[in-house]
């Protein structure tokens, strides 16, 4: 019995070695990456990433804004930055690339395999109510092939406040029913955080962004979100609570449920 246990264990061993050795002599160091655009689920409220992405400068005082698209790649780093060339999808695009939109170089850095495709969108007259549509592609070269369908579409508009992604329907209402008059006061106490909580305020707009448009699904609700409930969303909710000021569709639940 003993000698039929050794037996079994060096075979094991010999299968396992043998296992392994085969993994290094299949895999190629220099094969393409298979590369593709990040879309983080986790910042809907859904939990499901639209097919088109949609940007709005309504809320915006600036003439520019620098969107980041998060890439990914998957596959050995490389040692050396490597760049990896997007191409605009013509019959697919509406924005005019220089007037609506410029692309900066998508460079990973040196062992790294995220990186960050930059792009200055550029506020016009005539996204104004009508949205203009970017279409992105990876161009396959030495180092990268795009994972299959891999595609990211942006919609960019102005003058229409469109719901941002975390926007949770089942707590502030259905924001086609006027609420983007909610989210702008959402906004507006946000703001006001800078005089009344300068450092909460200057650490969350550099994970959240001025605009909450980098928020996470649920951020409110987070323990330690006294901030949140006290300062932005209960005065949110109490000025639309009041007939003077509430609109149609107003249906926002009461914050207090949300104090962790």
């Amino acid at each position: 019995m003993k000698n039929k246990y050794i037996i079994w264990l060096n075979l094991s061993i010999l299968f396992l070695v043998g296992a392994c050795s085969n993994d290094a002599i299949v895999y190629n160091p220099n094969q393409k990456r298979s590369i593709y655009f990040f879309k983080d689920a986790g910042k809907y409220n859904s939990g499901v990433v639209p097919d088109t992405v949609e940007f709005s400068f309504a809320a915006l005082e600036e003439a520019e804004y620098r969107y980041d698209i998060p890439v990914r790649f998957i596959g050995m780093p490389v040692e050396e930055d490597v760049e990896c060339e997007v191409e605009v999808v013509a019959d697919s695009t509406t924005a005019v690339l220089g007037k609506h939109f410029e692309i900066e170089k998508l460079v990973f850095p040196r062992g790294k395999v995220e990186g960050i495709l930059s792009l200055q969108l550029k506020r016009t007259g005539d996204m104004m109510g009508t949205p203009v549509m970017i279409y992105l592609r990876f161009k396959e070269n030495d180092c990268f092939t795009a994972m299959e369908n891999e595609h990211y579409r942006l919609s960019v508009v102005d003058g229409v406040l469109v719901a941002p992604a975390w926007w949770p329907a089942n707590y502030f209402g259905v924001y086609a029913n006027n609420n983007h008059k909610l989210y702008r006061k959402i906004l507006e106490c946000y703001w006001e955080l800078e005089e009344l909580k300068p450092v909460f305020y200057a650490e969350t707009v550099k994970e959240y962004g001025k605009y909450l448009e980098k928020a996470p699904a649920g951020f409110f609700q987070q323990p330690g979100n006294i901030v949140w409930v006290k300062y932005v969303l209960k005065p949110a909710y109490e000025f639309y609570r009041d007939p003077a000021n509430t609109y149609d569709g107003f249906a926002m639940v009461d914050p207090d449920r949300f104090i962790r």
